[in-house]
């Protein structure tokens, strides 16, 4: 079957151009697969109880022809073979029958390596000399390069909010370079990875036979959320809060936090800054300031401190970072009721950590991926009254249909982490919490681990995450629907993939002004006792 060959219509009144327009949609479809004599004779039209038309058309298909030889004309920048060797499934060879998709395919590999040398207007004509006696046919590719362009000026519309220099700083096009598609998809990727623009285009000018100008057009997002007001609740009392929180703050890509909390149980302030491109290179400083005191019943936690970073985009699609940590609290007030690992935690502590980190991203957009891959390992230690080391490594792929080129996307990710004591007790914030929105999902925050007598979760030495998602668009840049397999677990010690545990479930995923908003039903297929199998998640932000 073939897919949009004929328009899904239910009860439509019959109109004399569509139905041509699906005579020839059945005719292109035949010479397609290679029936070049095909006859589609005109339809036969019966009007049934004056109420409902019986349509019959003719086909004589014809003899299907096979491929002769495929040949490429004015071609004087590649081998052949590099042009038309592009995989099995869409490689053309002789004696096989003719199939137009094949041959689309290749005059847009054609193009594509072609604007990749600057040749943006080339075109490529497909010639096909039909034998109707050997029933064969010879196609000929004959490229037309026309001149090469290089960018003159480059211009930005649309950026009410951004400074021009905010986006001009990620473009890979610069005045006098060479127009290359390569760079045009690559710019447009690192846009959207700010996170600030939810369309990005290009638009080029002609302006002499070897220059363009090129127009940078963006559609801004808000990147601004700001709460104000109080609650009530069980564990934080009547409490007050207001926080702020803006990305590409007065434009220039940077991002402002800033957070109050206060309440009879609960305190939670913090603020932080990051600025992007310091000193005009592609570094980025941050620091974050945090003050927390939050009364569960069973205990009382206590934090205060402060962590600067800086990382630098060493290579494209490259960058690496460090991160520096000083932190002192206290768990007081602890009840028998409090769980094991929290006794363990008892008394005031002091902890300075370093990170590092390095990752490789080439995802062209990290709120729709449709493509790339995302590379992360980070190392950290600490020392103090508490210390540690750790180790997570974190891949995901993203890859698109090219098989049978629909728009399905097909999303993995893995994660591996282990921390270990130095001499003293692991902090509970570097232990791994497996189970959740995050994580395995269907599961609830933490039970996918070690827990407790009473059940709550204790925090694991060891992680280990699969996620496998197979998404489509409903909607394409507003809503898709995605199905997943989640698999994984947190454990102290033993063989990682021994008592695994996996969840399947559906989704939503929603692109708002604000953020992208995920809705899911995970249901856990061997839940452990005493947890629910199944589990409705709310997602602010994106799982891959």
């Amino acid at each position: 079957s073939e897919r949009s060959i004929l328009k899904l219509r239910l009860h439509p009144s019959l109109v004399k151009e569509t139905l041509y327009e699906d005579i020839d949609r059945i005719r292109n479809l035949y010479i397609g697969k290679g029936f070049f004599d095909v006859e589609v004779e005109e339809p036969e039209i019966q009007l049934i109880d004056g109420k409902k038309y019986h349509i019959t058309i003719k086909i004589k298909e014809g003899d299907r022809y096979k491929v002769d030889s495929v040949k490429i004309q004015n071609n004087d920048l590649y081998t052949n073979k590099e042009l038309l060797a592009i995989g099995r499934r869409k490689e053309i060879k002789p004696g096989e029958y003719y199939d137009q998709e094949k041959v689309d395919f290749i005059k847009k590999n054609i193009l594509d390596k072609y604007n990749d040398l600057g040749y943006i207007f080339a075109n490529v004509e497909v010639n096909k000399l039909v034998n109707k006696d050997k029933k064969t046919v010879d196609i000929i590719f004959d490229i037309n390069k026309g001149n090469i362009y290089y960018v003159d000026k480059i211009n930005i519309t649309g950026n009410y909010e951004s400074r021009d220099s905010t986006i001009r700083r990620e473009l890979r096009l610069a005045p006098g370079d060479l127009f290359r598609k390569e760079d045009l998809l690559r710019s447009q990727a690192r846009l959207y990875r700010l996170g600030y623009y939810d369309m990005i285009g290009f638009d080029p000018n002609v302006k002499s036979d070897n220059e363009m100008d090129l127009t940078t057009q963006v559609n801004e997002r808000f990147t601004g959320q700001m709460s104000i007001g109080a609650g009530y609740s069980q564990l934080t009392g009547l409490s007050f809060f207001a926080s702020i929180k803006k990305g590409n703050f007065l434009g220039t890509g940077d991002t402002l936090g800033l957070s109050l909390s206060v309440g009879s149980k609960y305190r939670n302030n913090s603020i932080n800054y990051l600025h992007k491109w310091a000193f005009h290179k592609p570094i980025d400083l941050g620091i974050s300031v945090y003050d927390s005191y939050v009364d569960y019943t069973s205990f009382v936690a206590t934090k205060l401190g402060f962590s600067p970073t800086f990382s630098y985009e060493f290579k494209e699609y490259w960058r690496t970072g460090v991160s520096f940590t000083a932190e002192k609290g206290e768990y007081k007030d602890i009840l028998d009721t409090a769980s094991v690992y929290i006794k363990q935690q008892a008394g005031k502590y002091t902890l300075y950590s370093v990170g590092w980190f390095i990752n490789r991203n080439t995802i062209n957009n990290p709120l729709l991926p449709t493509d790339g891959s995302d590379l992360t390992l980070s190392l950290k230690a600490g020392t103090g009254t508490r210390d540690f080391y750790k180790a997570v490594l974190t891949a995901t792929k993203i890859i698109p249909d090219k098989i049978f080129y629909t728009d399905f996307v097909f999303s993995v990710k893995g994660t591996l982490g282990f921390v270990e004591k130095i001499s003293k007790t692991i902090p509970l914030d570097e232990l791994f919490f497996v189970g959740g929105d995050f994580t395995i999902r269907g599961f609830e925050w933490g039970r996918a681990g070690p827990v407790d007598a009473d059940g709550n979760p204790a925090g694991a030495k060891r992680e280990i995450i699969l996620n496998y998602q197979l998404a489509h668009p409903i909607s394409e840049r507003f809503l898709w629907g995605y199905v997943f397999l989640d698999q994984g677990k947190g454990f102290d010690s033993g063989n990682p993939f021994s008592n695994i545990y996996n969840s399947v479930g559906a989704g939503l995923k929603i692109i708002t002004p604000f953020a992208p908003i995920e809705l899911y039903y995970g249901k856990v297929l061997n839940p452990p006792a005493g947890v629910s199998g199944s589990r409705i998640g709310f997602i602010l932000g994106t799982f891959f």
